[in-house]
Order: structure tokens, then sequence, then C-alpha cells
């Protein structure tokens, strides 16, 4: 097969088989909250606080089928985000804090490599998927829900 040949293939083959668009063409990213100790998805259970940028707000979100939120990302500055669960405990830390306000995921990190956050509920960590943020979080004991 000559040079112009094997042009000609690959050229085909970028035309018919295009890139996989995600999540850094759309403007969003997706949150995948995750059980620290089994490692399954919190389904249409969890809502959220969110904070994008530098917002001293967050806004409230829930899981779906998939344990996942969908979150857009346009124009946001700085380019980063701030998650805490509040109907779990966060696995980011030890016992039941709020600290995870102020842990800050770079959006332009969580699009490019994906960034899985700490486990200290459990053994249970998946590889980084671009595109996604993944937070372990674990039910709250009956003691850390009365405190609610």
């Amino acid at each position: 097969m000559n040079l112009s040949r094997i042009s000609v293939v690959l050229l085909s083959l970028l035309v018919i088989c295009p890139a996989q668009q995600t999540s850094v063409n759309t403007g969003k990213i997706i949150l995948r909250m995750l059980n620290g100790k089994t490692g399954k998805p919190i389904r249409r259970h969890d809502v959220t606080n969110v904070w994008l940028g530098d917002a001293k707000e967050f806004s409230l979100q829930r899981t779906d089928a998939k344990g996942e939120i969908v979150v857009e990302i346009s124009n946001v500055h700085p380019s980063e985000i701030r998650v805490l669960p509040s109907t779990y405990a966060d696995c980011r830390f030890k016992g039941d804090q709020t600290s995870g306000r102020l842990v800050r995921y770079s959006l332009d990190d969580i699009i490019s490599k994906g960034v899985v956050g700490e486990n200290l509920c459990g053994k249970t960590r998946i590889s980084p998927t671009p595109g996604v943020l993944v937070v372990y979080v674990r039910p709250r004991t009956f003691i850390e829900g009365m405190r609610l």
C-alpha cells in the first residue's frame, strides 16, 4: 500500500469514526456520588450542595438513577467547583464534617483527566474518567443524623 492510499484510509476512518464527544465540548461535567464502602452509586437520593467558581451561594442538585449530577460549567470563573453532600457523610474526611465545602477542584483537571476524591470510608476507588468528578460518601450513623 502506498502513502497516498494509507492517507485516504486514515482520512476515511476519521470521517466514519469521529472522536467520541465528551462533556468538554458541551460545557458540562458529571459529578458522580458513590458509596465509599460499597462503591455503588447513590441513586436518586442524595441532594448535593454545589458551588461553581467564586459563588457564595450553592445550588442543590439531586443525583439521578446512575448516581450522577450533570453540572453546567459554561462561564464559570474561576474555573473550579466545590461540593458537599447534604444527606450523606463525606468520605473525604474522618467523621461527619462539612469541610468538603472548602475543597476546590479544578474544572480544567476534571475535564482533561477526571478527578476522584479521597475515600476514607473504605477501600473502593475507581480510576479517573475525563469529564467526571467522583465524590465518595456514606450513610450517616444514627447519632450523626440526629445532629442535623
